[in-house]
């Protein structure tokens, strides 16, 4: 959003899109709430929480039972409420909320805004009723609409590694259009192409390794894989590190 036209500032200085694989480790995922709680402290953090577990039980029974496309469109999203909340217990401090009116005022309490997105995604009904559709595209739909200073996607691997080579090296950075070739990789296919639109950035982070999370808020050397629009700086010559 362009804050220069009279468009509201919800003052979110980071979105980051929770994976709900983080929950399937407590202790972890425990650590990294106290991290992000830690961090809102001096920045004004958002999160966008991912599906999780519950996520994938609707995904076995939707094998069999076949769903239709928007009775599975709804059963996703209240998954990602769940998750949301589930992560609520795990981040000291931190308050839910449902609609965007709520956040400023979360933010300048100094709390960790978790999103419960699902009366939104179904209310606005911007989101195609598609595969290729994940939280990934749908956090950053948010992290532009909320006008996040910076947007990170937090999962359970170190960045995006060239299709092929699941034991090779993490690449530090991607252009949107190198990360669209690649098809769907650590992020869904809607994402590249909506970067570039936007002019948006997005850092894939792994999520269980809260030291680099912190490290990136507070703009210090983090491994991980920064997607960013073509024609875009990226920091330093893109290059590969070790996992």
């Amino acid at each position: 959003m362009n804050r220069d036209l009279g468009f509201r500032d919800f003052g979110v200085d980071v979105l980051v899109k929770l994976g709900g694989s983080l929950l399937a480790d407590f202790d972890r995922a425990r650590a990294l709430g106290e991290t992000l709680s830690e961090l809102a402290t001096t920045h004004r953090v958002l999160v966008f929480p991912g599906g999780g577990p519950i996520d994938n039980y609707i995904e076995m029974v939707d094998r069999v039972l076949r769903f239709p496309a928007d009775v599975h469109h709804q059963l996703c999203a209240r998954a990602q409420d769940q998750t949301g909340l589930m992560f609520s217990t795990l981040c000291p401090g931190s308050r839910v909320f449902s609609r965007p009116v709520e956040v400023p005022s979360v933010l300048a309490e100094g709390r960790v805004a978790i999103m419960l997105p699902m009366e939104q995604i179904i209310g606005l009904d911007v989101f195609e009723r598609s595969w290729t559709t994940t939280s990934d595209s749908t956090a950053a739909w948010f992290a532009r609409f909320f006008g996040a200073r910076r947007f990170a996607i937090l999962t359970d691997v170190p960045g995006i590694r060239r299709p092929g080579d699941a034991d090779g090296a993490c690449l530090e950075s991607l252009t949107t259009a190198e990360a669209a070739a690649m098809g769907r990789t650590g992020i869904d296919e809607c994402l590249p192409p909506f970067l570039e639109a936007n002019g948006m950035s997005c850092m894939i982070l792994d999520g269980r390794d809260h030291l680099s999370v912190e490290n990136w808020f507070q703009g210090l050397p983090a491994p991980g894989t920064l997607v960013h629009p073509v024609g875009a700086p990226a920091p330093g010559k893109a290059r590969s590190f070790s996992a």
